[in-house]
């Protein structure tokens, strides 16, 4: 049997972002409708700017009072009798707390948007924050990041690493914690979460979204209806400091005793969200390590073998530089090798120009993925908060997608030389330090801290330029 090479990709799907309506509400909140008439549906979404950013000197606060709101009940709803009433509607509450907002959604039928929009708002002015409800949450939160400091790589090294890419000299930076430990959390009261809730969830500091089978003008009269009542002042700002760049490379080595592998992270600052290089940045990560056609899955991954998993990734922040994040999953007998290769790629991508085969191959994807990933109104409705929440304009991604055709192996290259400086990244790896933290001090200094115990230093290991980067396997293992 003869196979044939499979058809040429046709013409891109051609799309364009749904018009956005925004209104003001009596009380000051903004409110954005997005008509879509493809099925009876309707999201409501509601987003305030309260994130892990806002959790200052008590990390975790931000989710676990996020988590809090459906769960601890709301106004003359029990904790009960709240699902009861969502899941009598047909729908299942979402609730997610990023860097920068926590966000409730619903999808319900249009006949019940007006209860769905007074359930929400029943839940973000009046929640109960029942304490024996934040008594569980806060056992099981302790329960999760314990388990998470004893078996996930990925999780312990990601703690330091957000720590140390956001380092300040004598402040806690917004962006410097990836989640509490269980000593923070340990430390949190409900009366703060109480606190928190009054200091941030006021109309002034949040915004509703409401997008599906509906108009504007009956959105408003039913959003009207359901947050109208809703008061609040002026909401705190939160000071966001440009963190320290390294002076030279920093390793730090999360102790994993008897791990057979290592989660391997090696990470830099990039340019902010609303940067004009950001279209560029982003075509120069997909190039890097953004797919199974990326540098970095057919390098490290396939030619060399040197790991299982690899990827890279911009993550998205309101204020300040961004991080670009190289990630490799690899056995414990190769993090030395995985990391020099992993640190090649890394440099190569700001020092050598892409191919025009790579750079077609990103802006191609990164340009024609938005009409796959805007499939359901929930996606759509999702989009247009991060965008809001990022600073960004509603129409922002019909521009971006046509910048993103534009970019060239140079402009991709230049922003990316811009971000990356060789020698001066920040490197986590979580693993067995016993083997592989000799091998990590080829590259400079290590310092080893152990997850159990909030990530204290435990010793420091000296750079060896002579340590070799792999152990050798013993016959038959």
């Amino acid at each position: 049997m003869v196979r044939e090479p499979p058809p040429e990709s046709g013409p891109a799907k051609a799309y364009r972002f749904p018009k956005v309506t925004w209104s003001e509400l009596s009380n000051g909140l903004k409110l954005a409708t997005i008509p879509i008439k493809t099925l009876p549906l309707v999201q409501v979404r509601v987003v305030v700017s309260a994130g892990k950013a806002a959790d200052g000197e008590r990390p975790g606060l931000a989710s676990l009072t996020g988590d809090l709101l459906s769960a601890g009940g709301a106004g003359p709803f029990s904790s009960k009798d709240l699902v009861t009433r969502i899941e009598s509607l047909g729908a299942n509450l979402a609730t997610e707390t990023s860097f920068d907002s926590t966000e409730l959604a619903l999808s319900v039928t249009p006949n019940h948007l007006a209860d769905a929009l007074g359930l929400l708002g029943t839940i973000v002015r009046e929640p109960r924050l029942d304490v024996a409800e934040f008594g569980k949450l806060k056992k099981r939160e302790t329960e999760r990041t314990a388990d998470a400091a004893r078996t996930s790589g990925a999780w312990s090294a990601s703690m330091v690493l957000y720590r140390d890419l956001f380092d300040l000299p004598s402040d806690h930076h917004p962006y410097a914690s990836y989640d509490a430990t269980p000593t923070e959390i340990g430390h949190l009261t409900a009366a703060d979460c109480r606190a928190f809730h009054k200091r941030l969830f006021v109309p002034k500091n949040a915004f509703l979204v409401i997008t599906g089978d509906t108009t504007p003008e009956a959105a408003k009269i039913v959003a009207e209806k359901a947050f109208g009542a809703w008061r609040g002042g002026e909401a705190p700002v939160v000071s966001f400091t440009d963190p320290n760049p390294p002076s030279g490379l920093k390793i730090t080595l999360v102790d994993r005793p008897k791990s057979s592998q290592s989660d391997i992270f090696a990470a830099v600052l990039g340019p902010e969200r609303v940067d004009k290089s950001w279209a560029a940045i982003a075509v120069a990560n997909q190039v890097l390590g953004g797919g199974v056609s990326s540098r970095m899955f057919l390098d490290v991954r396939e030619k060399q073998s040197l790991a299982y998993r690899t990827r890279s990734s911009l993550v998205e922040v309101a204020h300040g530089p961004a991080p670009l994040v190289a990630y490799a999953g690899t056995q414990t007998a190769k993090t030395g090798l995985a990391l020099k290769a992993v640190l090649e790629n890394l440099e190569a991508i700001g020092h050598t120009a892409a191919s025009q085969e790579e750079i077609e191959t990103a802006t191609r994807y990164l340009a024609d993925v938005f009409a796959i990933r805007m499939e359901t109104i929930g996606a759509v409705g999702g989009e247009l908060a991060h965008l809001r929440v990022m600073g960004l304009p509603d129409d922002y991604d019909d521009a971006y997608r046509k910048e993103l055709r534009d970019i060239t192996a140079p402009l991709a290259l230049k922003a990316a030389s811009e971000a990356i400086r060789p020698g001066h990244e920040i490197i986590v790896v979580a693993g067995d330090a016993r083997i592989i933290g000799p091998m990590l001090s080829h590259f400079g200094e290590v310092k080893v801290v152990d997850p159990t115990h909030n990530f204290e230093r435990v010793r420091t290991i000296p750079m060896n330029a002579e340590a070799p980067l792999e152990v050798a396997r013993e016959d038959g293992k």
